[in-house]
């Protein structure tokens, strides 16, 4: 069984999917506006953006996030330039985690994303 599909609640759909686009290459697959976003990735992952009832922006827990693994540290070092430097806020640097590099920033509705990839073990 493979996941392939996942919903996350958020209070603006347009900024959270322009966030999502810009910074991660999600297309959207499917829109109701207002409603919901339906993004999609080149295997075939479904990402749900969605505010079916108008609601307020969700309140996540402090450890809740999501995360993307990339394959090479060259694009993990780019993205973190690229989102620093537009002014995404940084919820922690660029670091070396665990044979991992990563960093963790902040999508719209204040929603922790990380970005990663394995480094070579010794």
């Amino acid at each position: 069984m493979i996941l392939n599909h996942i919903d996350l609640q958020v209070s603006n759909i347009p900024a959270a999917r322009e966030f999502f686009e810009t910074y991660f290459g999600l297309r959207c697959a499917f829109e109701r506006t207002g409603a919901i976003a339906i993004l999609e990735d080149e295997s075939g992952f479904y990402f749900g953006l969605s505010n079916l009832h108008n609601s307020p922006p969700p309140v996540y827990p402090p450890d809740f996030h999501i995360g993307f693994v990339l394959k090479e540290e060259r694009q993990v070092r780019e993205l973190y330039q690229r989102i620093k430097s537009d002014g995404v806020t940084i919820n922690f640097d660029l670091t070396e985690v665990s044979h991992n590099l990563a960093f963790q920033c902040l999508a719209p509705d204040a929603i922790s994303v990380e970005v990663r990839c394995p480094l070579p073990r010794p």
